[in-house]
């Protein structure tokens, strides 16, 4: 590939950084990417696209939080982290749906193999497809809230009382007795959702906090006159 052919690739791997960053920092990052560049090299190496994505997608997703406000730093991490056991929600319902349909057949005489199919369309793919919807949903809240946007904890409650109605409704319907590890799967999802709804109250309540005591008074330094401090509030 010509030196013009592999600027351009790494220009269009660049893009997975903000735009912002690739104003200030593009041109300096691609010549040191093209100074490493061997005469043998036929464009970007696999692992440096993938270095290079994965940078672009943790500048992207990076909260913009304070870090003294520890409470919430912890409740954007927390949902990032509700996004990842989504997908691991995700994965097991659909990884377990051969030992779900044996479980069915074994327990219910009634059950026949024929009926899977039905089944599996009525339950099993849209549990799987809202799961990763969930994740994807997860991460959208975590990046609004990581930049101050306070309505998306409010869908966040939503997205709780989704999953909780999700997991009770699997209950009913017997999941501790034909999908045991989905529920457990779900059980860990609702668990980490709890924690996260809670550091958000507590982010409330500390913000609520503040704004009740008001901005701090300013304390004359007492070496100074009465109206030098006069003067210097």
């Amino acid at each position: 590939m010509s030196e013009v052919g592999t600027e351009a690739a790494y220009r269009r791997w660049l893009r997975w950084y903000p735009r912002e960053f690739r104003r200030e920092h593009a041109d300096e990052l691609l010549g040191v990417l093209l100074a490493e560049t061997g005469p043998d090299d036929r464009g970007p190496r696999p692992v440096e696209c993938l270095d290079l994505v994965r940078g672009g997608l943790s500048m992207r997703l990076r909260p913009r939080v304070p870090r003294s406000d520890s409470a919430g730093f912890a409740v954007v991490r927390l949902m990032y982290l509700a996004a990842l056991v989504q997908c691991a929600v995700a994965v097991t319902v659909a990884g377990t749906a051969g030992a779900v349909r044996a479980s069915m057949l074994a327990a219910d005489p009634g059950f026949t193999a024929a009926q899977w199919p039905a089944q599996l369309a009525d339950s099993v793919d849209p549990l799987v497809v809202s799961a990763g919807l969930g994740a994807i949903v997860l991460v959208w809240l975590a990046w609004c809230s990581g930049r101050g946007r306070r309505w998306a904890r409010a869908l966040f409650v939503v997205n709780f009382a989704l999953t909780t109605y999700s997991l009770l409704h699997g209950l009913a319907g017997g999941s501790a007795t034909y999908a045991p590890a989905d529920l457990a799967a779900g059980t860990v999802l609702w668990l980490t959702e709890l924690a996260t709804l809670g550091v958000i109250v507590i982010s409330e309540v500390r913000r609520l906090a503040t704004l009740r005591s008001g901005p701090p008074v300013p304390v004359p330094d007492p070496a100074l006159p009465l109206g030098a401090a006069g003067r210097a509030r």
